[in-house]
């Protein structure tokens, strides 16, 4: 196991008429979150991995699928595994 947990998020533009088969896609991935779409043909997914290669396996994937245009990595943050899981301290 790593010590590093990946969080990304892509942005996906696609052709109207595939939005909901690439949505329905990505959403039967348990790692991976629809988190928004457009009906013009946008659609922003949310991942989690312990490393990069999946976040671009993902991109790829995604790619791939019929009607797809662009597939865009918006966010990509890199966190200590153990410290992902303590709780944040607010300072008052």
């Amino acid at each position: 196991m790593t010590d590093e947990i990946h969080i990304a998020s892509l942005l996906v533009q696609v052709a109207p008429e595939s939005l909901d088969d690439l949505s329905q896609w990505a959403g039967a991935h348990p790692e991976v979150e629809v988190r928004g779409t457009d009906p013009a043909g946008k659609l922003v997914l949310i991942t989690e991995s312990e490393g990069r290669q999946p976040i671009l396996d993902l991109m790829d994937a995604c790619r791939d699928r019929p009607g797809v245009f662009t597939v865009n990595l918006i966010y990509h943050e890199i966190l200590n595994a153990q410290e992902a899981d303590q709780p944040e301290e607010i300072q008052p």
